[in-house]
């Protein structure tokens, strides 16, 4: 006797496959996107998982339909025709939607799988329709939607192939472009333009949306032959000037709108839909489904089961549906604005319509014109503007945090600890419960744009570039005078430099708070704006380079070395020391230990970090051997460094951590591998890839080729050579 689930679960399994299947492509299709905008685990989890689901689903289903057997809803054997039907809509299925062909840089690699499993699914649905002949009479919207589906999958599988490495490097084969900035206007008005500031850094202009998607469009063949590899070739004297005329926010949105192509390409379906070819491929597949669906609703249905009828319009009109929107993410799309850029026409009328829908696209993706008017916004458009910058903004612009001594602090029970051990889970454990995120401001993106925009400007050749980009610190403290802490920077690896002034930074930072609740400190320095601004940004970067050195492992990797091993040696010589300070005040005050561990335990975050940190400053840094064994440790070192930097000025202070906190950044943001750079795209982007591209386009980068002036092959002695300038280069496409 048949098992009553057993008997449900054959009437409802292919049924249940069929809806989950359409339920994760809607979701994949609605918020594929915001992977590229949150960083949040729980976002990139359920992406992960909905996308890892949809290839599953479609193929147990297929599975399903291929063995047969099936029974409807009413308990008869079900029709064959329908099943061949649904078949074909596995096919688009596995096809994904635009907005995510691979989850990871990985994915891509996996090309010829999904070609193999093309073919083979192409296969199975064949052999199911041809098992319902002669007799099908609905076979032709079943070949039509069958149609859909093999170009659907076929364009991710190409999608696959050109984001590959491989293919990607094979690209940039041909001789590379040297780019040049040339002064010139176009009779539509649209050819990128760029000034020379003579004067200085208050010359600088601000650059329209438009000019801002130009200048992307134009920079965007560097950073293509960057990801392969590849050596850049432009100008950087040229560079240098560029980005010393334009503002900050102006210089971020052509580094984000770079980055937002590059996504585009090794992501997305984009570098496959934007194509004559592609827009032809996709008006088949919405026409075949439409006139699919015409057809099907003509024919009589008698025979089929009521249900399952329902369950095949829901089919097709969810995949007109989603290609609707589809379509409509394509049209505001920055690749569509970049199509409409280069339409060149002598017809008037064409020209009016191009400015027409760039103005209309630019519009609507106007994002930091709202983050940098000077007039704020009036309260009944506040809602709106949000959510246009939330779905247009081109990263998640926001910086991880992760302290060392918060997560000294509140340790983990012992179960825990042990549960965490075994398993091996001590990355997932402190991304989940150590790290927070705060916003990038718009304070902390000038301050960054203006240490990187004085360093490019002191450069004169390659040699000096390259001795620019080699700084982690050390150019700031001779600049400043303070030689006496020369050797936390030069005299260390990156990764205990970068310990060192991590700790020293939270001490500071403690420090700061408490004097300032007590109001023992300089009222004038208390009350500085300025230097409650560099405070914060100090204290913000300190926190997001310890989390890519422990969290984001892979990307420290070229320069951290046993980075997260140190990190730990750190973290256990700290816990040991609060251990220790609890025990010394338990045997000097074993009556009152009880009732003062309670309060601490009320206090707020915030105090506790006031009061660990005062309790590492409480440590001799005499040399004491008897009382510290690891007297060069880096908590020890870094204990002295802070004592030293309290000696200094409240402004200088916090002036100089916050600029060598630039150079550490920007020392591991050149370093940091470019497909590195690449994986983070799909995770909401990191700050720190900002800042490589944007080191990359002022002459800072590690890797490039400097065009600025070169004396020719003399081939004919009697022939005077002259050298060229580079403004006499021109632009080679």
């Amino acid at each position: 006797m048949e098992l009553p689930w057993k008997k449900l679960w054959d009437k409802w399994d292919l049924r249940s496959f069929i809806i989950l299947s359409l339920s994760l492509q809607t979701f994949l299709t609605l918020f594929g996107p915001l992977r590229k905008r949150m960083s949040s685990n729980w976002i990139i989890i359920s992406l992960w998982s909905a996308y890892l689901l949809a290839d599953w689903a479609a193929n147990v289903a297929v599975g399903l339909i291929s063995n047969g057997n099936n029974t409807t809803t009413s308990g008869a054997v079900s029709n064959g025709d329908l099943e061949a039907f649904w078949a074909t809509f596995f096919l688009v299925h596995l096809g994904g939607p635009d907005t995510i062909t691979a989850f990871a840089l990985e994915d891509n690699e996996l090309w010829l799988r999904h070609l193999l499993a093309l073919a083979v699914q192409c296969l199975a649905a064949l052999y199911v329709f041809f098992q319902t002949l002669p007799g099908n009479k609905i076979w032709i919207p079943t070949m039509l939607v069958f149609v859909a589906g093999i170009i659907k999958y076929s364009e991710r599988t190409r999608s696959l192939y050109l984001a590959s490495f491989g293919n990607l490097r094979e690209s940039m084969r041909r001789v590379p472009p040297v780019y040049h900035w040339v002064v010139k206007e176009s009779h539509t008005g649209m050819a990128p333009v760029v000034w020379k500031n003579q004067e200085g850094a208050e010359d600088a202009r601000v650059l329209t949306e438009l000019l801002v998607m130009q200048f992307a469009n134009f920079f965007f063949g560097s950073l293509k032959e960057l990801i392969v590899n590849s050596i850049v070739t432009f100008e950087l004297d040229d560079g240098e000037y560029f980005f010393s005329t334009i503002l900050a926010g102006d210089a971020f949105g052509i580094i984000e709108l770079e980055l937002n192509l590059m996504y585009e390409i090794l992501y997305t379906k984009m570098s496959v839909v934007h194509c004559k070819l592609g827009y032809i491929c996709r008006s088949v597949c919405f026409s075949s489904v439409v006139v699919a669906l015409a057809l099907f609703l003509s024919e009589e249905k008698q025979g089929f089961d009521g249900f399952d009828v329902g369950i095949t319009y829901v089919l097709l009109l969810g995949a007109i549906v989603l290609d609707i929107i589809a379509i409509v993410m394509l049209f505001f799309s920055n690749s569509t604005i970049i199509t409409l850029m280069s339409i060149r026409s002598n017809r008037t009328w064409v020209e009016n319509w191009v400015k027409k829908m760039l103005n209309f696209l630019l519009a609507v993706k106007r994002r930091r014109r709202i983050a940098d008017a000077a007039k704020p916004p009036r309260p009944c458009c506040m809602l709106m503007r949000l959510i246009g910058q939330f779905l247009h903004r081109g990263w998640s612009e926001s910086v991880s945090q992760f302290n060392l001594i918060n997560n000294c602090i509140h340790k983990p029970s012992t179960w825990m600890q042990t549960l965490i051990d075994n398993f091996h889970l001590t990355n997932v454990f402190d991304r989940l419960k150590y790290v927070k995120r705060v916003s990038f401001t718009r304070e902390l993106r000038d301050f960054i744009f203006k240490e990187l925009r004085t360093k490019a400007s002191t450069w004169r050749n390659v040699a000096s570039a390259k001795e620019i980009y080699s700084g982690r610190g050390e150019g700031v403290l001779r600049e400043r005078g303070h030689h006496n802490l020369l050797p936390s920077v030069e005299e260390v690896e990156y990764d205990r430099s970068l310990l060192l002034w991590h700790i020293a930074t939270e001490l500071c930072y403690s420090d700061s708070k408490s004097n300032a609740a007590a109001g023992t400190g300089d009222d004038d320095d208390i009350d500085d704006d300025d230097i409650g601004k560099y405070r914060n940004f100090s204290k913000l970067l300190s926190d997001y380079m310890l989390y890519l050195l422990v969290i984001e492992q892979q990307m420290m990797a070229a320069v951290a070395g046993d980075g997260y091993i140190r990190f730990m040696h750190t973290c256990s010589e700290t816990k040991h020391i609060f251990q220790r300070r609890k025990s010394q005040v338990q045997q000097e005050r074993p009556s009152i230990f009880a009732v003062n561990n309670f309060f601490c335990r009320q206090k707020s975050e915030e105090d506790e970090q006031i009061r660990a940190c005062n309790t590492i400053l409480s440590i001799d840094t005499k040399f004491n051997f008897e009382e510290y064994i690891y007297v060069k440790s880096v908590l020890f070192d870094a204990c002295r460094l802070a004592k030293v930097l309290k000696k200094l000025g409240e402004k200088d202070k916090w002036e100089t951590i916050s600029s060598v906190w630039v150079e550490l950044l920007c020392y591991a943001a050149s370093r940091c591998g470019e497909y590195t750079h690449a994986h983070q795209l799909n995770k909401g982007g990191e700050l720190i890839t900002l800042v490589w591209l944007l080191m990359v386009h002022m002459g800072l980068c590690g890797r490039y080729q400097d065009l600025g002036s070169f004396q020719p092959l003399n081939f004919n002695p009697g022939e005077e050579q002259v050298e060229a300038t580079p403004y006499e280069i021109s632009m080679i496409k």
